[in-house]
């Protein structure tokens, strides 16, 4: 009756450790939601920004201010780059999640979120300078403004497609405080220039053109269609009579050149509803946007039915713009299934490794079950003080087989051999105490 009581009590530990256990996970699977829930709240993202670009520093700030207000939680941080290149450059290693770049400078793995501006690509000659048109430039000196990388490129470019070889044309590069004296000693023959339409570069800029020479002119890029058709990564823009700020009014008709686009762009790894969440953010946001920095006035969509290879949209950002992106509801429940589906592929995983652990495991040698035969064999020649020695034994390899059991250290063919072997002795130490006190009497 003792062992089998042994046994019950062994069964019961065994049973509320599992519920103990149970109990665990289930906490520790809460804690795990809890941690999650303040980690995504908790997000930190890297912008890549051309120190040289004052445009692109104003954006990344006034960016910067958006989620500060509408996101307190999501941390936007300015890395600055050389130049553009060295922007593209870092979100191509993985240094940053989003950029700010050039169209004809994308980065490889860059996937366009929001087009924040659109540059037009005009050249303004000095007045009196004859160059009015691009097949005009050969042999002639062309400025170009000064931190501004890309634009010999996208010069040398425009020169090929119109046949002007570009090592026929001289390049000077020059601030805005310099183009006066420039065009006064006819160091020049027009100045190369790319920048937004509404940008406050026009005003200084004809001025001090005007001021070393009188009046410029401006030409557009003839053949803007076909430039852009041969290099997706460039585009058309349409200027009114009069769009760029100066003296006197610039253009002086309505013009259709060449422009680049300046976007912001995300890593392809980053996740769908993030993109989506930014790009939602962005273009939202765009009233305020403005007010911090007006030369974000141009912020659109980028076309979802725009297949460039070279300028991809991010998937996020196109199921935003197409109406798919999932509610926060859906993609709480979707991250709900899936934690849920990894917590119950891991206890499987822990109970099978359990499993084949107690399978194959070395078993302990059955010390105690040879003890107890020694101490059955022995009752038999005992004189009346072993016997209690030997009963106490065997009450004690019985207490140690049971706490064993509790602790899942043994195995059950054991214990059961143990429970046969204590109710042996027993017997044998009843039998021997009867027979000693026949003898005595």
């Amino acid at each position: 009756m003792l062992v089998d009581r042994q046994i019950s009590a062994a069964r019961m530990i065994r049973r509320s450790r599992t519920t103990v256990i149970v109990l665990g996970v289930i906490a520790g699977a809460a804690v795990a939601a809890l941690l999650i829930h303040l980690l995504l709240g908790l997000l930190s993202l890297d912008i890549a920004v051309a120190k040289t670009s004052t445009e692109d520093r104003e954006a990344a700030q006034a960016l910067t201010q958006l989620f500060e207000t509408q996101h307190p939680r999501v941390r936007i941080r300015t890395i600055f780059e050389p130049d553009r290149l060295g922007a593209s450059a870092a979100l191509d290693k993985g240094e940053t999640q989003l950029a700010l770049v050039r169209s004809d400078a994308a980065p490889k793995d860059g996937q366009t979120l929001v087009i924040l501006r659109r540059d037009a690509v005009v050249f303004v000659a000095p007045g009196g300078s004859p160059v009015d048109s691009v097949a005009k430039l050969r042999g002639s000196t062309v400025g170009l403004l000064d931190g501004r990388k890309l634009d010999p490129l996208l010069l040398d470019l425009i020169l090929t497609h119109f046949g002007v070889p570009p090592s026929s044309v001289h390049r000077r590069i020059l601030t805005i405080d310099q183009l006066t004296e420039a065009a006064r000693s006819r160091q020049i023959g027009s100045v190369f220039v790319v920048a937004p339409v509404g940008s406050a570069l026009w005003l200084p800029l004809f001025t001090a053109l005007r001021k070393g020479s009188g009046a410029a002119k401006l030409f557009e890029v003839d053949e803007a269609a076909a430039i852009a058709k041969e290099h997706p990564v460039l585009d058309t823009i349409d200027v009114p009579k009069g769009a760029f700020l100066g003296s006197l009014p610039a253009p002086g008709d309505d013009i259709t050149t060449l422009s680049v686009s300046h976007r912001l762009v995300a890593r392809g790894a980053m996740p769908d509803w993030l993109a989506g969440e930014i790009t939602r953010e962005v273009l939202t946001g765009k009233p305020r946007l403005v007010a911090l920095d007006d030369d974000l006035a141009g912020i659109e969509a980028p076309d979802t039915d725009d297949k460039v290879q070279a300028l991809p949209i991010h998937p996020g950002a196109t199921a935003y713009l197409t109406g798919n992106q999932p509610s926060l509801s859906d993609q709480a429940q979707n991250a709900a299934y899936w934690v849920g589906l990894m917590i119950s592929a891991l206890a499987s995983l822990g109970a099978a490794g359990i499993g084949l652990y107690r399978r194959f495991r070395p078993l302990q040698p059955p010390t105690r079950v040879m003890r107890l035969l020694e101490i059955w064999l022995s009752v038999s020649s005992a004189d009346p003080v072993e016997l209690d020695h030997l009963e106490r034994e065997a009450d004690a390899l019985a207490a140690e087989t049971i706490r064993m059991e509790a602790h899942r250290r043994t195995e059950s063919v054991e214990i059961r051999l143990v429970a046969l072997l204590v109710a042996h002795v027993r017997e044998a130490v009843q039998r021997r105490r009867r027979h000693v006190a026949q003898r005595m009497t």
